[in-house]
């Protein structure tokens, strides 16, 4: 993924847009034939960024701002062997706290999912994400002794969601607005999760290691990192 206007309201889109590849405020029905639905822990399940822009540091703009916990549906269908994501899962990433700008980009604070701050030579800006919601598919991947590869795994924004981006630049370069999220998705991820069973409930784990590269100023200089991981369960 490459974004390369070398701007400062480039250099927080491009890293706080990376938090996107993995919060809502409803639930629908789930139904998918053959698949079960598994309830996220939202106390086990969390996601932070970390990243660069052109050699300086993302900060937090408050306490936790980089780090939310995550709710909501991963619905699987597990076999003997195999296990595949059909869709239709719903992952909500929690608000972490009230953030900088407002949802159309004013000056202001308001619940969001993730706040980040940046500076570039004279010039300063905020970002905040808001109602990430999240969907998981794949193909059938096999399962070894209750493990298996999230390499075959696609996190998907829907296209139809709410999920944005909202942006304040001041400084040497002033600049505004909000930015829609959805469809954007993020695969390929070579780790190790499992399904395992224990006092009456199937758990699934699946580690969040991502790291996307952007060209701001020059090729691939500014990067971001998610990591965490989605714990999610079912009654047997």
């Amino acid at each position: 993924m490459q974004s390369t206007a070398p701007s400062a309201r480039s250099l927080l889109l491009g890293l706080l847009a990376g938090a996107s590849g993995l919060a809502g405020s409803a639930l629908s029905v789930v139904d998918v034939v053959g698949a079960e639905v598994f309830t996220v822990d939202s106390t086990q399940s969390s996601v932070s960024i970390s990243g660069t822009v052109a050699g300086r540091t993302l900060h937090e703009q408050g306490s936790g701002s980089l780090t939310t916990h995550y709710q909501g549906t991963l619905v699987a269908d597990v076999g003997a062997d195999t296990i595949q994501f059909p869709g239709q899962s719903q992952v909500l990433a929690v608000n972490s706290g009230s953030w900088q700008p407002l949802s159309d980009g004013s000056d202001g604070s308001e619940p969001a999912n993730y706040g980040g701050t940046a500076s570039f030579f004279f010039t300063k800006g905020v970002a905040a994400v808001r109602e990430v919601q999240v969907d998981v598919t794949s193909g059938a991947v096999a399962v070894v002794n209750g493990q298996f590869s999230t390499e075959g795994l696609t996190f998907t924004i829907p296209a139809d969601g709410y999920s944005s981006l909202a942006y304040r630049v001041e400084g040497a370069y002033s600049a505004a607005g909000a930015v829609s999220l959805a469809g954007r998705s993020a695969t390929g991820q070579i780790a190790t999760a499992s399904v395992t069973t224990w006092s009456g409930l199937q758990i699934l784990t699946i580690p969040i290691q991502y790291t996307i590269y952007f060209t701001v100023v020059k090729q691939n200089d500014t990067s971001v990192t998610l990591s965490g991981q989605l714990v999610a369960t079912r009654s047997l």
